[in-house]
């Protein structure tokens, strides 16, 4: 993935959007809104298949060209018309996508769409490269932009197309994207009898078409466009996968429930992703509330993570917390539980040797900007001498109140004070026992969500996850500190007041022990972080003797990054790929998971800001809907990954 991102260029004399860089128009004054429904909707029979969706049913279009989103605007559009069931699923990729300013701009001219165009002007992402999902549960709807290269997106998609929008500018202007490479991408990700629609009628675009394996036909086009292209998938991909130890399944589910254990940040998200597309959740937990764990700190900090858009756990983290901004931005949220004050972070010495190994992230300055020490002390009403980072747009939540807010749906039941003691395959899937033995709940799907407690189970315990116990410490605001306006993070961090009139500063790490307990040990380490950089303010303040404090757990992975996605039994796991002992290069099987058996875990500090799109992975895998993250992030999160490595460490 690139670093820097392009937005379209644009012409507006002529009253439409003009492309200065392709030389070509977007769409014409008139007939745009009829030659979409023509060239797109008509050619694919998108109305009689809209019609026959079920309730289970996915179904995925896939665009080449977003443009000014009028395709997705017509197809949403007879969806609602025509559909009463299934999921719509649009997928689409734009090298230069328009700003909002010129999106609503163009939007004008279809004032008949004026309710989806707003509120896809409301969701519309900032222009950064990469995947970009947005949910639109009224409509039963999924729209996941690609900004970046055709070829980026679907080396790295992890779909199955239903039908083929081919709407790039026209060959002779845009010949990368009508690349026979692109072919080939098409029949690889879609299903059997995939159609296509095009407006083009250029000989070696139904050449290349043929070629890869779709039937073509020329049919007439829309006013003066004599010629169109239309087909459907004949042939069969042969692809086989490149790293089948990392296979997620594809497996239609019937019945629209699942078991969710664990009521912190991971659990709620995933609940409440699964419970937006009609599923039934219980969501269980040994404890007697919400977020009683590493969930429950008073404030949780959510910023971002900077660095090159070409590291993968950069790549993660970059997507997360925008996912999690647009839910938290959305308007949604019972007021008080967001709170957007931004966040400082204090360019100390490591954190300037990694900003400075950075210097062309792709994120701009609406997202974060540095500040001289000077500006800083403006933006947080408190003296600081360090330069800084600024984070305008980030902040702080009230944390159990956010995973309250997530578990409150009609479709979301709670069994609290139920300590799991047995996890067991049955004829229903998964059965789920406590402590005395005794029968829980039974379902075909359960997702772990619960930390370092899911290594209790066999199934589950080979996976990785070091206990990382911590504590956070708690104390009255003073005049002085009365007066900070934002987070400020260093090797620490600091909440500006909060509702109940104190701070929370924090926080220890002591990896690899399991004991928590609040100590006198921990505050001064907590004052002593904040006292290097801030000496005034926590002068200021109470001293550490009479702090309050709060010791929870958090569980991380050997690479910081979290495991997400289905788990294999590890005993045939080793067996279908003893071969990478040796490195041996085999037609290895497909990766055999445990049917219905999925985790969210590992998230370490930064569960509130990464567990909302780990919880959209899991959900979309379920429910056979496209990734909303790249297979090259999907790898990398996947719970089988260490397996991997220890077999060909031969450390198994």
């Amino acid at each position: 993935m690139t670093n820097l991102l392009q937005p379209a260029r644009l012409d507006w004399s002529r009253g439409t959007p003009y492309s200065i860089d392709f030389d070509d128009v977007y769409f014409s004054t008139s007939g745009a809104v009829e030659e979409s429904q023509h060239v797109f909707l008509q050619q694919n029979d998108l109305l009689s298949r809209f019609r026959t969706c079920h309730e289970h049913d996915s179904f995925t279009i896939a665009e080449t060209g977003f443009g000014t989103g009028l395709n997705w605007l017509t197809a949403v559009t007879l969806w609602q018309q025509e559909s009463s069931a299934g999921w719509l699923h649009y997928i689409s990729v734009e090298k230069h996508p328009l700003k909002q300013i010129d999106l609503a701009k163009a939007h004008a001219y279809w004032p008949e769409f004026d309710a989806l165009s707003s509120s896809l002007l409301h969701h519309y992402p900032h222009l950064l490269p990469g995947f970009h999902r947005i949910v639109f549960p009224q409509w039963r709807t999924t729209l996941t932009l690609f900004f970046g290269d055709v070829s980026e997106l679907l080396g790295n998609l992890d779909a199955h197309i239903d039908a083929w929008f081919l709407d790039g500018f026209a060959p002779d202007r845009n010949p990368e994207m009508w690349s026979p490479q692109l072919f080939e991408n098409m029949v690889e990700l879609s299903n059997p009898q995939t159609t296509f629609a095009t407006f083009t009628a250029a000989g070696h675009v139904r050449r290349g078409l043929q070629a890869a394996g779709f039937s073509v036909e020329k049919v007439p086009g829309h006013g003066q466009k004599r010629e169109m292209l239309r087909g459907t998938l004949t042939a069969s991909s042969t692809t086989s996968a490149i790293t089948p130890w990392l296979h997620r399944p594809n497996i239609r589910r019937t019945e629209k429930t699942a078991l969710v254990i664990g009521a912190g940040v991971a659990g709620a998200s995933v609940a409440a992703r699964m419970a937006m597309r009609g599923w039934n959740v219980t969501v269980i937990d040994g404890a007697d509330k919400v977020a009683a764990g590493g969930s429950g700190n008073p404030a949780a900090i959510l910023y971002p993570k900077i660095g090159s858009a070409d590291q993968i756990d950069t790549e993660f983290s970059q997507q997360a917390w925008l996912f999690s901004l647009a839910l938290l931005e959305s308007g949604t949220m019972p007021k008080g539980i967001w709170n957007s004050c931004g966040v400082l972070q204090l360019l100390t010495p490591h954190q300037q040797r990694g900003f400075g190994a950075n210097p062309d992230h792709p994120w701009i300055p609406s997202l974060v900007r540095p500040e001289s020490a000077e500006s800083s002390s403006a933006i947080a009403g408190i003296k600081i001498d360090q330069d800084a980072l600024w984070y305008p747009g980030a902040g702080w939540l009230d944390a159990q109140a956010y995973c309250r807010h997530l578990l409150d749906h009609p479709c979301i039941s709670l069994m609290m004070n139920t300590h799991i003691g047995e996890l067991k395959p049955s004829s229903n899937g998964w059965s789920l026992y406590d402590t005395q033995h005794h029968l829980i709940a039974e379902s075909a799907i359960v997702i772990a969500a619960n930390g370092k407690s899911a290594v209790n189970w066999k199934e589950i315990k080979f996976l990785p996850l070091k206990p990382v116990p911590g504590q956070i410490s708690i104390m009255a605001a003073s005049p002085v500190s009365a007066h900070l306006n934002t987070v400020i993070c260093h090797d620490g961090y600091i909440s500006p007041q909060l509702p109940d009139g104190n701070h929370c500063l924090g926080a220890t790490f002591h990896p690899g022990s399991e004991t928590l307990v609040e100590t006198v040990e921990d505050h001064l380490v907590n004052y002593h972080s904040q006292q290097a950089w801030l000496p005034d303010l926590m002068e200021s303040l109470p001293p550490p003797s009479e702090w309050q404090g709060r010791a929870a757990m958090r569980c991380q992975s050997p690479d910081y990054l979290p495991l997400v996605g289905p788990v294999a039994g590890i005993e045939s796991f080793c067996q279908d790929y003893a071969g990478l002992r040796d490195g041996k290069v085999l037609p290895y099987p497909l990766l055999k998971t445990q049917p219905g058996l999925y985790v969210t875990l590992a998230h370490g500090s930064r569960g509130f800001g990464q567990s909302l799109l780990c919880a959209e992975i899991i959900a979309s895998e379920i429910c056979q809907e496209p990734a909303p993250v790249s297979r090259k992030v999907l790898n990398a999160l996947h719970p089988m990954r260490f397996s991997v490595r220890d077999l060909k460490r031969n450390r198994i």
